[in-house]
């Protein structure tokens, strides 16, 4: 680990300059060609290029985290094509008076931490009425948790790819829904420019706060946000520095977690398991991407000094990509490194765990804070200076108890002392659950909440400057360092931009997904090339809900 803080660190800032300057004229060539779409008027064509700039700058650090640009072109589209409505009310929240949400997502799933976000905070403000639009994302594929929970709210879900029409009209049809809203909150992915086209008019939209989950990279929304809610410290700080934030609409929101009740003791859950009663379980949960192997070195290797030392330990891995080769070190340490792969049903897990290892390179916020919540010690390792804190573990409810070592030996070190020390790791995990509890779980969290409500209803809503801007490329700190932290969480050092472009559904005519579709059934057969592949989105989802409900 020394090595990653001192000559590598040296060489990833090095390559990481040299990097922004090539990304940053990828993403400004995307921007033109959004750009060369918006003036000639093909508007769907626009998205898809502004949706792959955005995407690509976040995927691949830019020396960005705002592009003005960007977002003043989407707004001038939406001014242009949603025009005002003389007949519509000015939408005005009273303070104290938020009864109806409606949420805004790119897609939801029932993996992931933006997606627990949503539904724990629908279950917890359920005092409230909370609809859901989905904007890239057919209805049929959200989770039954989170459709039972906005149900619960007597809330609606919509899906704006099962509306007949293009992004234009599902860019009207948002702004038509949330008409009838008190406040809108975006939880959209990096690159979702619908909400900024159909809310481009801010005198007859609902006052907008944006959920900044993705704060370590460039995403789209700001220029429409009345209020940016930030999950963990850097973030805020990021917001104001970067992303131009005015300090009374950058707040704190933190990571909503459902309270945790113990069903089984640590015994039991280590039974459950098939796990020693006696041993001290270490455990790590986390998506595959955040485990990727780093300077040579896998995340299980790390563990193999202390496991051998202490024959009672036991690591335990919960999310493991398969394309990670972990077999030496399972075999030094007589199979004590065990793997699961990625599930939601992890309660039992938190439930046997002793103590809890945080994901490397790339941290994992949530599940720390889902194991501090059950009384678990959490460690972090985190090995660059504290000007790259948007790369590691901070959350508001255990950034006073989360031990962060710098290298290998300090972390061999704390987990030694967590490993003979009883008494030690029962009373550091029992002090990070109490704070945890204050701030993350049930009216410890919603007083954050209502704060937000009513800084969004009381602030004037943002004003939207006409004002030409120009996207700026920044190489310091802690820019340098994100290429190369970026490429361990998508699993991938470059970007494909034919791939990323063709992500979008309105990426192709019919003439072009025509010739695809015959090249890939003279290839693969018919069973290869798939009816949608043909069909518009909204026509092939009402096609697959009617057969279903058949």
């Amino acid at each position: 680990m020394e090595k990653i803080a001192n000559d590598t660190l040296s060489l990833w800032q090095e390559e990481g300059s040299q990097l922004i300057e090539t990304n940053f004229k990828v993403f400004r060539s995307l921007v033109e060609q959004t750009r060369d779409y918006v003036e000639r008027g093909k508007y769907n064509q626009a998205v898809v290029y502004g949706q792959g700039a955005a995407l690509y700058a976040f995927l691949q650090h830019s020396g960005i985290f705002f592009s003005p640009e960007l977002e003043q072109l989407f707004l001038a589209l939406g001014q242009k094509i949603i025009p005002t409505n003389p007949d519509s009310r000015k939408r005005i929240s009273l303070p104290g008076k938020v009864n109806r949400i409606l949420h805004v997502a790119t897609s939801v799933h029932s993996v992931g931490g933006h997606s627990r976000m949503i539904e724990r905070w629908i279950q917890q403000d359920d005092q409230r009425s909370h609809s859901l639009v989905l904007t890239q994302q057919p209805s049929v594929l959200v989770p039954k948790t989170i459709k039972d929970a906005v149900l619960k709210t007597h809330g609606n879900i919509y899906s704006l790819t099962e509306t007949i029409g293009d992004t234009v009209s599902w860019a009207k049809r948002l702004r038509q829904i949330a008409l009838s809203a008190d406040v809108v909150v975006l939880h959209i992915m990096p690159g979702d420019v619908i909400p900024i086209i159909a809310f481009s008019n801010k005198e007859q939209s609902p006052p907008v706060i944006f959920v900044n989950h993705a704060d370590h990279g460039l995403w789209v929304g700001a220029s429409i946000s009345d209020v940016v809610a930030n999950l963990r410290f850097s973030g805020m700080r990021l917001s104001q520095e970067r992303r131009g934030i005015a300090a009374e609409r950058n707040k704190l929101l933190p990571i909503i977690l459902n309270p945790n009740h113990r069903t089984l003791t640590c015994i039991e859950a280590k039974r459950k398991l098939g796990i020693a009663e006696n041993s001290v379980l270490l455990l790590s949960i986390a998506r595959g991407a955040k485990y990727k192997t780093t300077d040579g070195i896998n995340f299980a290797d790390v563990h193999v000094p202390l496991l051998e030392r202490y024959p009672q330990a036991i690591l335990v891995v919960v999310g493991l990509n398969p394309g990670e080769d972990w077999s030496t070190a399972i075999q030094h340490t007589q199979g004590r490194i065990k793997i699961f792969p990625e599930r939601e049903d992890t309660a039992v897990f938190f439930q046997a765990a002793d103590i809890f290892v945080d994901s490397f390179p790339i941290a994992s916020n949530t599940s720390l804070l889902e194991a501090g919540s059950y009384g678990i010690p959490l460690v972090s390792r985190f090995p660059y200076p504290n000007v790259y804190r948007i790369a590691g573990s901070d959350a508001p409810g255990f950034d006073e108890h989360l031990i962060r070592v710098r290298d290998l030996e300090e972390y061999t070190a704390v987990l030694s002392r967590l490993v003979e020390d009883e008494e030690f790791r029962l009373s550091l995990g029992e002090e990070t659950q109490k704070n945890i509890i204050k701030t993350h779980i049930t009216s410890g969290w919603q007083s954050y909440l209502e704060d937000i409500y009513l800084q969004a209803t009381t602030l004037p809503r943002i004003s939207l400057t006409s004002k030409t801007m120009k996207d700026q490329m920044f190489i310091g700190e802690p820019d340098v360092l994100l290429p190369r932290v970026f490429s361990c969480a998508t699993g991938q050092d470059k970007i494909n931009i034919d791939e990323l472009i063709q992500l979008h559904p309105f990426s192709q005519t019919f003439t072009q997904k025509l010739r695809v579709w015959i090249d890939t059934v003279k290839i693969h057969g018919i069973g290869r090339g798939r009816i949608q592949h043909l069909l518009p989105s909204w026509l092939y989802w009402r096609l697959k809900k009617l057969i279903s409900v058949n």
